[in-house]
């Protein structure tokens, strides 16, 4: 076997030595910049961030988001003192009438001053309106008077209309205040003119066929000392149809008439045409003068709003203690044809009778209230039937001293 030489042994143990100090770990730790991932770290993450956790790696903190509404359970601020609404308290008004006085008489056809005065002083004119006894629009006074600034008094001059007599009352209104005062309208004595006013029935009444229709008025130098009543039916915008009509003697101060409604009055009509004068009905002279020309309501007796009451001029009626007065109406389709009339004071009855109507509705009686009565303000009552068959009606009236 062939011996190596010393040179070429020494030349394979250092090469050996070489290759084991290649091979061992490097004990020096490299420099580098923190949290600074190389290209392929980048491109590992993007591409597997849903499928590894996260990673120790602090990432640069993103700026925190304002929410721009408030969460649902956030109760709501409380409004300040400065946001509350306070409610305005209206305005009171006094106002008071001077002209006229209550129960005064004020004459119709004439010119007639209201006044008084309103506190405090109001930002508008006030409303002056005399309603006649059941005047329809157009028959009443409706005017504006001015507020003097100075000391709130008002004055109204206006022209008092023909259409109506009786009862009134004078309305004087401001900002929801109403004052009331009660009147009477009366026909002057010295009256010249032709003059025919219609107080009963109103515009728009009923009017029952074959039942008693009540009409009552006054009236100033009639011609011939005659009035005409006439009731025209379908169509009442022409004299054709005259329902029914009588002629009667009067003069100067009230009258009263009626009229039987015929039967068949009612079979194609709803609507009446009334229609009072002085002089003929359907006459052309320009002399000729009528204060009514007014529609009623025309129903069959067996409708049920011919369930009804009347009496003459009720606003007009006025008692006295110890004395009789006479009671007139009509009533349709009473219970066993039996009327109960009464004069009523609270819960106290002062007089009572019962009545039976004829044929055509028409009845009159008498009462007398008690002599130790107190004055004032009544009721007169008139009912039938009895239970379930009970109806009635009340009419103002009065008890004088």
């Amino acid at each position: 076997m062939k011996k190596q030489s010393l040179p070429t042994a020494i030349l394979a143990i250092f090469l050996v030595l070489g290759l084991m100090a290649c091979s061992e770990p490097t004990l020096a730790t490299p420099t580098a910049v923190p949290n600074t991932p190389t290209s392929e770290a980048v491109t590992e993450v993007e591409a597997t961030a849903t499928d590894i956790p996260p990673t120790d790696t602090v990432e640069p903190e993103e700026p925190t988001a304002v929410p721009t509404e408030l969460p649902t359970d956030t109760p709501p601020a409380e409004p300040t003192e400065a946001a509350t609404a306070v409610p305005t308290e209206p305005i009171s008004y006094t106002i008071t009438v001077d002209n006229p006085q209550p129960g005064q008489i004020i004459t119709a056809g004439r010119d007639f001053t209201f006044s008084g005065t309103v506190s405090p002083m109001p930002s508008q004119r006030l409303e002056v309106e005399l309603v006649a006894n059941g005047a329809s629009n157009g028959e009443n006074v409706l005017a504006f008077a001015e507020v003097d600034s100075t000391n709130g008094s008002w004055q109204i001059t206006e022209a008092i209309p023909l259409n109506r007599t009786g009862p009134a009352t004078l309305h004087v209104r401001v900002a929801g205040t109403d004052v009331a005062v009660p009147v009477q309208l009366h026909l002057a004595e010295n009256e010249t003119r032709t003059i025919v006013t219609v107080n009963q029935p109103l515009a728009g009444n009923i009017a029952v066929a074959g039942q008693t229709l009540l009409i009552s008025g006054e009236s100033r130098n009639l011609i011939d000392d005659k009035i005409q009543v006439g009731l025209f039916g379908c169509p009442t915008d022409t004299d054709e149809n005259l329902e029914a009509n009588i002629e009667f003697t009067a003069g100067n101060g009230p009258w009263r008439a009626q009229i039987i409604v015929p039967e068949t009055a009612a079979a194609d009509c709803d609507t009446a045409r009334l229609r009072v004068t002085t002089g003929g009905l359907t006459a052309n002279d320009p002399t000729v003068a009528w204060a009514s020309d007014q529609r009623l309501t025309l129903v069959p007796p067996n409708d049920e709003r011919a369930e009804l009451f009347t009496v003459w001029e009720p606003t007009q009626l006025r008692f006295t203690p110890g004395r009789v007065t006479e009671v007139i109406g009509t009533a349709v389709n009473p219970v066993n044809n039996t009327v109960l009339v009464e004069l009523v004071q609270g819960d106290a009855v002062l007089a009572a009778a019962t009545i039976t109507p004829d044929v055509f509705g028409y009845w009159e009686t008498s009462l007398t209230p008690p002599a130790n009565a107190e004055p004032g303000e009544v009721q007169l009552r008139l009912s039938t039937g009895t239970d379930d068959t009970y109806r009635e009606t009340t009419f103002p009236v009065t008890l004088d001293s």
